[in-house]
């Protein structure tokens, strides 16, 4: 639509208001009308257009204050999600200052932070295993043991991960399948589909990564691959790509310790099972 076009359309409607507010002003002088309240012995008598213009100034008094009133309302609500926010991103930083303590080999300062209650933790489990591992290397066997029996008993609450029927089981099919239509929970797949080593893997998803660029999935993946190709830089880049896209992501924080510690076997168990809330 052109410029003129919308200038004639805006100056017909104000032309058509100003014609409606002449007509109105008419009829107000030839006839204003009254409107008469009477109860007991009061009455109150006004003009039909003074009633108008009352009633439609205390609706606009109202709908404000119950709008302002809804805010304030949430306002509580607001605050509690922020703090319990802020207490989620402290304690998973918490979480990962514990696992490079453990990678620089202090496991007693790596203890010493993980000892704090998990509660608030995206991942309690992980917590826990961290610290069974620190307590086993300052060779506290009977408190590794008692946190071991906690991160079992909260990843044995994690179902495993069910299998996706029809995704492909070769890596290229996979592959080519998620460049005509992408789905987050398969993309985790690429890093496990087939036998293609990992760092060919990693090459060929140059294509996919650029289609993809705010894919927290493909991030994680191309962590993965990286890590076990051993081009540390490179995993670092995806790790803090993946973090700054969503921090909060359990597979986002598995990834930053498993970056800082290296995989273990019971990290693996509780990755799998995790992916069960993106299947």
């Amino acid at each position: 639509m052109s410029r003129f076009i919308r200038l004639s359309i805006w100056l017909g409607i104000l032309g058509a208001l100003l014609a409606l507010g002449l007509y109105l002003g008419d009829r107000v002088k030839a006839d204003p009308g009254y409107v008469l309240f009477a109860y007991g012995g009061y009455t109150i008598e006004m003009s039909l257009w003074a009633f108008v213009i009352c009633f439609l100034a205390i609706t606009v008094v109202l709908w404000v204050l119950f709008g302002l009133g809804g805010a304030l309302g949430r306002l509580p609500l607001n605050l509690l999600r922020s703090w319990g926010r802020m207490r989620h991103r402290k304690a998973d930083s918490r979480l990962v200052e514990g696992a490079l303590w453990l990678r620089r080999d202090e496991p007693a300062r790596a203890l010493s932070v993980l000892k704090k209650d998990a509660s608030s933790e995206s991942l309690p489990a992980l917590h826990w295993l961290l610290a069974s591992e620190a307590a086993r290397r300052l060779e506290q066997l009977d408190e590794s043991e008692r946190y071991l029996e906690s991160a079992e008993r909260l990843m044995a609450s994690i179902p495993k991960a069910i299998e996706h029927d029809s995704m492909p089981r070769e890596f290229k099919p996979l592959l080519k399948s998620l460049k005509k239509q992408w789905r987050e929970d398969w993309a985790l797949g690429l890093e496990t589909v087939g036998d293609d080593d990992p760092l060919s893997r990693l090459a060929s998803l140059n294509s996919l990564a650029k289609a993809q660029a705010e894919s927290v999935a493909l991030e994680v993946v191309q962590a993965r691959l990286a890590l076990a190709s051993g081009l540390e830089a490179e995993a670092r880049h995806h790790v803090d790509r993946a973090n700054q896209l969503d921090p909060s992501n359990p597979l986002v924080l598995l990834l930053r310790v498993e970056s800082e510690t290296g995989r273990t076997a019971a990290l693996e168990d509780l990755r799998h099972r995790l992916l069960q809330d993106l299947a």
